[in-house]
C-alpha cells in the first residue's frame, strides 16, 4: 500500500532531476542563447548564476502585455492566482487542521494520521473542516473575484491596439456562385451601403502549397550540392539518381546542373499553380476603412440561413488553421462532427481507464500478487524496492500515459472544423482537463483503493463507513507522487526542452546551409491549453483535499510556483506567439477552477456524512450553492464580455479619430496589396523560396523583442552587468501614428 516511505521514492528521483535539468538549463542558455532566447538576437537575459529566476519574477505584468500579448499575461496571472491560493491554503492546512487531525481518537499510522480518517466518528473535532472549508472557499472567492476585476480592467486597456486584422471581418458559408472578389463585393455593398470596402476570397490552394513545399526542398539540395562542389573543387562530382541509387544502380548526373534543373521545372509548376485559380471555399476577408465600421460589420446577421453568409471578426493571418479555412463546413455539419467527437472522447476515455487502473494497481502489491499470480515474485522484494514500485511507478506511467493522448485528443478536436489556432487550443482544454479530471483523478481513486475497501466491506459489512471514510484520504499520497511528478520532472523538462534540444544538436551537426541552422533553432508552438488542462486539473486536486488531507497543498504551491517561473521565462524569451485573445479563455478556466472547488466542498460533506457528522453536512449544504450561483454571476458579469474578441465602439472610435484616413488607407494597401489575408504559399517568393515568408505590418511594433531591441541596444547590454533586463527594454518609447508613416 502506498504509504509516506513510498512518497519519499517519488520525492527523491523527483527532485534530483529537478536538479539535472535546471542545471543542463543554466549552463546551455549561456552557451546556445539562440534556441533557449531567440526573441533576444543571441544575447542571453539576467546574466550570472539563477539570475534569470529574479529577472522573470522582478518583470511586470504590463511588460509582459507589451512583449508578449495580453494571453500571455492572462496565463501567468492563473499560475500566480494558483500559487497565491495555495500558499495561503497551505499555512491553514498545516498550522491549523494537521494539528487537529494528528489528535484524533483513531490513532491512524502514517500519512493517515495527519488526515481527516484520524478522526472517530461523530467527533466535534469534523468542526474543524468544515469551518475551514468555508475559510477556504471565501478565501477562493476573494481572489478570483479579484482577478476578473484586473483582467476585465487589463483587457479594455490591451483591446483595440489597431492592427491590421481589426479592420477587416470573416465571412465564412458565402454561397459558392459568389466565386470572385466583385460578386461578393457587390452584394456586400447592399448590406453595408456607403462603406468603403474591400474583399479578398479564399480559395483551394492545396496545389500550390504542395508545389511550393517540393521547390524548397528541391532548392535546400541544390544548395547542399554547391556547398559540396566548392568543398571538393578538386574533384569530379557525382551522383545516382532513382529509386535504386543507394544500390549502385541508377543514372549518373553532375548534382549542381541536376538539382537546377529540378529547381527550374519546380518554379514553372509553382507558376503554373499560382496563376491558376483554385476552388472557391465559400471564405472571404473584407476590409474597411475604419476599425468602428468593421466592429459594427462583424456584429451584424447577414442572412437568415445559418448555414450561409456568417460573419466575425477577422483572427490574426498566424493563428489561421488554412486546412480547416479551406474545408469550411456548414454549422449542421459541425453540430454533426461536434457529437462525433464527444462520442469518441466518452470511448477513448472508458478505453484509457484500463490501462489507468493496471497503473494504478501497482499501488497495493499484495492485491496485486493475489489476482495475478505471475507476478507474487513482488511480495517478496526488498521493502525500498517496494515502495519505489508503489510509489513511483503509477504517478510516472499515469504522467506518460496522459502525454500519449495529448496528440490523440489535438486531432480529434482539429477534426471539427475549427478555424484557428486559438480556438482549437481553448476547445481541447475543455476536452482534455474533462479527461484528465475523469482518468487522473476519479479512476485512480476508485482503482487505488476503493475496489479493496470493498472486499473489505463484503467480509464485515457494518464496517461500511469506516472503511470508505479511511480509504479515500489515503489516495492523496497517490495524488501527491503525480503532481511531484508533474512538478519537478514534467516542468521543469519543458525549460530545457530535451526532445527539442536533441533534434536541435541533430540537425545543427548535419545542416550544412543557414537555413537549416536557423529552422534548427525555431522554438516549438507554446500549448496554452493543455497547460491550463493541468492546472485545472492540479488545482482541483489539491482543494479536494485541502480539507481533507491537508498535507498535499505545499505540493500543490509547488506545482504553480514552478509552472509560473519556467512559462514565464518561456513567453518573454522563447516562444513567438501567433494569436492574442485578451483573455478569452480566462472565463472557461475559471469554470473548471470552481468546478474544482464545487467537487471539493461535496466531496467533503460526503466524508463527513461517512463519520457521521449529523450538523456538519446541514453547515456545509449553502457552500456549494453559494459556489455556483457566483460562477454563473461572474461569468455573466465578466465572462461573456472577456469571452468576446470584439472591440468596445468607444474604443474603436477613438483610435479612428487619432489617425489620418491617407495613412489608414495605406496601412490597409500594404496588408491588401502583401496578400496577408491568403495562405502563406501564396506570399512565397518563387524565386528565393528559402527566403522568409513576410509577416503582416503591424502599425506598433511592440510585439517581438527582436523588433523592439536594436543591435547597438543589443552590444551595450551585452556589456553591461545588469543583462539584457533593464534599459534598452524599458526605455522604449512609442511613435507617434504620424512618426510610423
Amino acid at each position: 500500500m502506498v504509504n509516506g516511505a513510498s512518497l519519499s521514492t517519488i520525492a527523491g528521483p523527483a527532485f534530483l532531476v529537478a536538479f539535472i535539468y535546471l542545471t543542463v538549463f543554466e549552463i546551455l542558455r549561456i552557451r546556445w542563447p539562440n534556441f533557449y532566447a531567440p526573441r533576444c538576437k543571441g544575447i542571453p537575459p539576467h546574466k550570472g548564476l539563477l539570475q534569470w529566476i529574479p529577472g522573470v519574477w522582478g518583470i511586470s505584468e504590463e511588460e509582459v502585455v507589451r512583449r508578449s500579448g495580453m494571453d500571455a499575461a492572462v496565463y501567468l496571472r492563473v499560475q500566480g492566482m494558483g500559487a497565491m491560493i495555495m500558499a495561503i491554503l497551505t499555512f491553514f492546512g498545516l498550522v491549523i487542521l494537521m494539528p487537529i487531525f494528528d489528535s484524533g481518537d483513531e490513532a491512524m499510522r502514517d500519512f493517515n494520521r495527519y488526515s481527516i480518517a484520524n478522526l472517530s466518528n461523530m467527533s466535534s473535532l469534523l468542526w474543524a473542516p468544515a469551518v475551514m472549508m468555508w475559510i477556504f472557499s471565501l478565501l477562493c472567492f476573494v481572489i478570483i473575484v479579484k482577478n476578473y476585476h484586473e483582467i476585465y480592467k487589463l483587457r479594455l486597456q490591451s483591446v483595440g491596439t489597431g492592427e491590421g486584422q481589426e479592420y477587416a471581418i470573416m465571412i465564412t458559408g458565402i454561397p459558392l456562385e459568389y466565386d470572385t472578389e466583385d460578386k461578393v463585393k457587390k452584394d456586400l455593398q447592399k448590406k453595408y451601403p456607403g462603406e468603403g470596402l474591400v474583399v479578398q476570397i479564399i480559395r483551394d490552394e492545396s496545389d500550390l502549397r504542395k508545389a511550393v513545399s517540393r521547390l524548397k526542398k528541391e532548392n535546400l539540395k541544390l544548395i547542399r550540392a554547391q556547398q559540396y562542389k566548392v568543398q571538393h573543387s578538386d574533384e569530379k562530382v557525382r551522383k545516382r539518381i532513382g529509386c535504386c541509387s543507394c544500390l549502385g544502380y541508377g543514372e549518373v548526373v553532375e548534382p549542381v546542373s541536376y538539382h537546377m534543373a529540378r529547381v527550374e521545372d519546380l518554379k514553372a509548376k509553382a507558376r503554373k499553380e499560382k496563376d491558376e485559380k483554385g476552388r472557391f471555399v465559400g471564405v472571404a476577408f473584407v476590409m474597411f476603412d475604419a476599425i468602428t465600421t468593421a466592429t459594427k460589420a462583424g456584429s451584424t446577421t447577414l442572412a437568415d440561413n445559418p448555414d450561409t453568409w456568417n460573419v466575425g471578426m477577422a483572427p490574426k493571418p498566424a493563428d489561421i488553421l488554412w486546412g480547416n479555412v479551406e474545408n469550411v463546413q456548414p454549422n449542421s455539419v459541425k453540430a454533426v462532427l461536434s457529437l462525433t467527437k464527444s462520442g469518441a472522447l466518452f470511448a477513448i476515455c472508458v478505453f484509457w481507464s484500463i490501462p489507468v487502473a493496471f497503473i494504478n494497481a501497482f499501488s497495493n502489491l499484495a492485491t496485486l500478487a493475489e489476482n495475478y499470480p505471475w507476478l507474487s515474485f513482488l511480495k517478496d522484494l526488498d521493502p525500498f524496492w517496494q515502495s519505489v514500485i508503489t510509489g513511483m511507478v503509477p504517478g510516472l506511467l499515469l504522467v506518460i500515459l496522459m502525454l500519449i493522448l495529448y496528440p490523440i485528443l489535438w486531432n480529434l478536436v482539429k477534426m471539427t472544423g475549427v478555424l484557428t489556432f486559438s480556438e482549437l487550443e481553448f476547445t481541447f482544454m475543455r476536452d482534455y482537463f474533462m479527461f484528465l479530471l475523469i482518468d487522473v483523478f476519479f479512476i485512480t481513486l476508485l482503482t487505488s483503493s476503493i475496489w479493496q475497501t470493498l472486499h473489505d466491506i463484503a467480509d464485515d459489512p457494518k464496517s461500511i463507513f469506516q472503511q470508505i471514510s479511511e480509504a479515500i484520504p489515503s489516495v492523496a499520497v497517490i495524488e501527491i507522487g503525480y503532481i511531484l511528478i508533474q512538478s519537478l520532472m514534467v516542468e521543469t523538462e519543458r525549460i530545457v526542452r530535451v526532445w527539442f534540444l536533441l533534434l536541435s544538436f541533430g540537425f545543427s551537426f548535419m545542416s550544412s546551409t543557414e537555413f537549416e541552422s536557423q529552422q534548427a533553432t525555431q522554438p516549438e508552438r507554446f500549448s496554452y491549453g493543455g497547460s491550463l488542462a493541468y492546472s485545472a486539473l492540479i488545482f482541483t486536486i489539491c482543494f479536494i483535499y485541502s480539507c481533507i488531507a491537508p498535507a498535499i497543498l505545499p505540493f500543490g504551491a509547488l506545482y504553480f510556483g514552478i509552472n509560473y517561473t519556467i512559462n514565464k521565462y518561456k513567453l518573454l524569451y522563447v516562444q513567438e506567439l501567433s494569436f492574442d485573445t485578451y483573455g478569452k479563455f480566462f472565463p472557461k478556466v475559471m469554470d473548471h477552477i470552481f468546478t474544482g472547488i464545487i467537487i471539493g466542498q461535496v466531496a467533503l460533506m460526503g466524508i463527513i456524512g461517512l463519520k457521521l457528522g449529523a450538523w456538519q453536512q446541514p453547515f456545509l449544504f449553502p457552500l456549494p450553492i453559494c459556489t455556483y450561483l457566483l460562477s454563473s454571476y461572474l461569468h455573466n458579469y465578466y465572462g461573456k464580455e472577456l469571452s468576446q474578441t470584439k472591440i468596445p465602439l468607444t474604443t474603436a472610435a477613438s483610435r479612428d479619430a487619432g489617425r489620418s484616413p491617407d495613412k489608414v488607407q495605406l496601412y490597409l494597401k500594404e496588408w491588401y496589396d502583401g496578400q496577408f489575408w491568403k495562405q502563406p504559399c501564396c506570399r512565397a517568393d518563387l524565386e528565393k523560396p528559402l527566403k522568409p515568408i513576410p509577416v503582416p505590418p503591424t502599425w506598433e511594433r511592440r510585439s517581438s523583442l527582436s523588433e523592439i531591441i536594436s543591435d547597438d541596444d543589443i552590444k551595450l547590454e551585452a556589456e553591461s552587468p545588469g543583462g539584457l533586463e533593464h534599459a534598452p527594454l524599458l526605455s522604449v518609447q512609442r511613435l507617434d501614428d504620424d512618426e510610423k508613416l
